[in-house]
């Protein structure tokens, strides 16, 4: 088998040389055309890859014409002042911020939990789910948890609201040993 398809291949090669020798000059000229197509294909490339180059090579001039008018357009002694300024600058800057941060700074609206109740601006308790009825001008909380026990009828703030207080009759004490918690 392999001396079969080696002879094949042979014999392949002899006929394609017959050919060859019976038609010299279009395969010559084959030849010719095929080697000139490349010739013009690979200047075309060259010649683009010349030129990206060249493109390169300009900007990278004017980079450095640039930074050479900048370099000699400043003196020595100019440089120094504007040094000098900036590190007066940077000083003043520290020196504000050491005093702002050592300044205790006055809260007047603190942030406050949306689910909590306040009584002269600190927390009482923590409400779970509250239905709010604006028709009615009232506010229900099914839960209250809280540390201190609830007076009747007395104001406590509920996100922007200002609320009277009343119906906490029924609560119970939960200790988890920490303190005592009242549950309504």
């Amino acid at each position: 088998m392999e001396r079969g398809l080696l002879v094949g291949i042979i014999d392949r090669v002899v006929e394609n040389a017959r050919v060859i020798r019976g038609a010299p000059e279009a395969i010559a000229l084959t030849a010719i055309v095929a080697i000139g197509i490349s010739y013009f294909g690979f200047r075309q490339l060259h010649r683009e890859y010349v030129a990206a180059l060249n493109d390169r090579i300009v900007s990278q001039e004017r980079l450095l014409i640039d930074y050479r008018t900048k370099l000699t357009a400043v003196t020595p002694d100019e440089t120094a002042t504007e040094v000098e300024k900036l590190t007066s600058l940077l000083a003043d800057a520290q020196k504000s911020l050491t005093v702002a941060k050592s300044k205790s700074v006055a809260v007047e609206n603190p942030s406050r939990d949306p689910r909590r109740l306040y009584e002269d601006s600190q927390p009482i308790a923590l409400v779970h789910d509250p239905k709010i009825d604006l028709d009615k001008r009232k506010i229900t909380f099914p839960t209250v948890n809280a540390e201190v026990l609830l007076g009747v009828n007395k104001f406590c703030e509920f996100q922007d609201w200002k609320l009277a207080c009343g119906g906490t009759q029924l609560y119970s004490t939960i200790s988890d040993g920490s303190g005592r918690e009242y549950s309504y």
